[in-house]
C-alpha cells in the first residue's frame, strides 16, 4: 500500500514563475513588449522567421485558415485519430475533411493512405505530431510539394520534438503550438503560430491588430487563478490527500465523471468568433518566456522517465509501447500505450493510486457527426479501443515507474486468474 498517489500530469512551475505572474498582474494587462519578447525567444528556439503569440490554439488555427487562399468545398487531409475540435476548425470554413488512417507505431498519419485521398479539390495536408511523436515530415513535405498543397503542422503536443534534427513546426506553410495548462510549456492557456512565410505572417498580425479593439479585456486574474489551482492540484501531496480522495468519491457515484470533466464530448462547433476571445495577458507571455528557457531540461527529464517506462513495460505481453520513427526525437510530453481492456486497466490503476486516462482523441472517421465523410480507418479504430495515457513527468522516480509497471502487470495477472 502506497501512501502517496501519482497524478496523471504535473505542471513545471517555480516560485520565480509565480513572482512573474504576480508582478505582471499588477502591471498593464496587454504589455506588447512582454509578448514580443516571448515571440522572439520562441522563434529563435524553434528556428522560424515568425512566431505570433495567440490566446488559444483554436484562435491560432482560425487565423491561419482565414489568411490562406481557400474556398468552401476545398478538401483537407487529416489524420483520423484526432481531436474533434481541430477538425471542426476546418469545417467552420466550409472545408471538407478527408480522414486518413494512421501508423500504429507512433499514431501519426499514414502517408501512403493520405496520398490515396488526394483529389483535384485537395488543398491542405495536416501533420499532427500526436503525443509529441514527429510525423514523417520528409515524405509529407515531398507529397505536399508534388501536389501543390498547403502543409500545416499541429504541434499542440510537440514543442521541442525533432525530425531529422529539425524542430517540428518548421516544415510546412504554418504551424500551431499550444500552451494550455498541461502542456510541456504552459502559459495557463495560449498558443503560438509559427511560419517562415513573410506575407502570411504580416496578414495574421494585421488581423490580430484589427481584433484588439473588438476583443474583451484580457482575463488575467481568472486565468492565473484557474492555472494555479490546477498546478497545486497536481502536486503530489495535494493530489494524494485532496484531489485523489475527492475523485474517488466522485467516481464511486459516477464512474465516468472524471473523464467527462477532463474531456470535451464530440459536437458540432462551428460558430467560433475571434472577436470574443480575450487577447493574451502579459503575465502569460512572461510565464511562457521563463518556461521556454527551461524546455530542454523538461524534455531531457521526461525522456529519461520514458526510457524507464519502456524498459519496465517491455515485460508485459498485453501492453505495446509507442515507438518514434528512426531519426526522430520525441519530447516526452505524453506517454501512450496500447493495452488490452484499457478502461478497466485505468480503473484498476486509479484504485491503487495511479491516475491515467483513456484518450480524448478518437477515430473521427467513425463519429456520427462526420457520417457523410466516413471512411474505413482500421488502425485508428483499433488505437481508439486500446489507447491509454499513463503518468510521465520529471518528478517521477525510477521507483514510481516500477510501481506503475508492477500495478499494470498485477491487473493482467488477476485477469488471467
Amino acid at each position: 500500500m502506497h501512501l502517496l498517489s501519482l497524478p496523471r500530469h504535473r505542471i513545471e512551475t517555480t516560485l520565480s514563475d509565480y513572482a512573474r505572474i504576480i508582478g505582471s498582474l499588477a502591471g498593464p494587462s496587454h504589455h506588447l513588449d512582454a509578448i514580443q519578447r516571448f515571440e522572439h525567444a520562441f522563434a529563435e528556439y524553434v528556428g522560424v522567421r515568425h512566431a505570433i503569440a495567440v490566446s488559444s490554439g483554436r484562435l491560432g488555427i482560425h487565423l491561419i485558415l482565414e489568411n490562406l487562399s481557400l474556398s468552401p468545398g476545398d478538401e483537407v487531409i487529416v489524420p483520423s485519430f484526432n481531436l474533434f475540435a481541430a477538425i471542426e476548425r476546418f469545417c467552420q470554413f466550409g472545408l471538407v475533411p478527408k480522414f486518413s488512417d494512421i501508423r500504429r507505431d507512433d499514431l501519426n498519419i499514414d502517408v501512403d493512405a493520405a496520398e490515396r485521398l488526394i483529389t483535384p479539390r485537395t488543398k491542405i495536408l495536416l501533420a499532427t505530431h500526436m503525443f509529441g511523436h514527429p510525423a514523417n515530415m520528409r515524405r509529407l513535405v515531398e507529397l505536399s510539394e508534388r501536389h501543390n498543397l498547403f502543409l500545416l503542422e499541429d504541434c499542440a503536443h510537440a514543442l521541442g520534438s525533432q525530425y531529422a534534427g529539425q524542430y517540428v513546426g518548421t516544415f510546412g506553410k504554418a504551424s500551431i503550438f499550444s500552451f494550455s495548462v498541461l502542456k510541456l510549456v504552459t502559459t495557463f492557456g495560449g498558443g503560438m503560430i509559427a511560419t517562415n512565410d513573410d506575407a502570411l505572417a504580416e496578414r495574421i498580425r494585421k488581423r490580430l491588430t484589427s481584433l484588439r479593439d473588438q476583443q474583451p479585456r484580457p482575463a488575467g486574474i481568472k486565468k492565473a487563478i484557474v492555472g494555479s489551482v490546477m498546478d497545486v492540484a497536481t502536486r503530489r501531496l495535494v493530489f494524494s490527500f485532496g484531489a485523489w480522495p475527492a475523485l474517488r468519491l466522485i467516481r464511486a457515484i459516477r464512474p465516468t465523471a472524471q473523464q467527462e470533466m477532463m474531456t470535451e464530448a464530440p459536437r458540432v462547433d462551428r460558430d467560433f468568433d475571434p472577436a470574443n476571445v480575450p487577447p493574451l495577458h502579459s503575465f502569460q507571455a512572461r510565464l511562457g518566456n521563463s518556461q521556454l528557457a527551461r524546455v530542454e531540461d523538461f524534455i531531457a527529464r521526461r525522456r529519461e522517465v520514458g526510457v524507464w517506462l519502456d524498459e519496465e513495460l517491455a515485460r508485459i505481453d498485453q501492453v505495446t509501447t509507442l515507438t518514434p520513427a528512426d531519426g526522430c526525437r520525441h519530447n516526452g510530453l505524453y506517454y501512450g500505450i496500447l493495452a488490452d481492456r484499457p478502461a478497466e486497466l485505468s480503473a484498476f490503476l486509479f484504485k491503487r493510486g495511479v491516475d491515467s486516462e483513456t484518450s480524448e482523441y478518437l477515430n473521427c472517421a467513425d463519429l456520427a457527426m462526420y457520417r457523410d465523410m466516413r471512411i474505413d480507418c482500421p488502425v485508428a479504430r483499433d488505437v481508439q479501443s486500446r489507447i491509454l495515457r499513463i503518468p510521465n513527468y520529471p518528478a517521477l522516480s525510477h521507483r514510481d515507474v516500477k510501481r506503475i509497471a508492477r500495478t499494470i502487470a498485477e491487473f493482467y495477472r488477476q485477469e488471467r486468474a
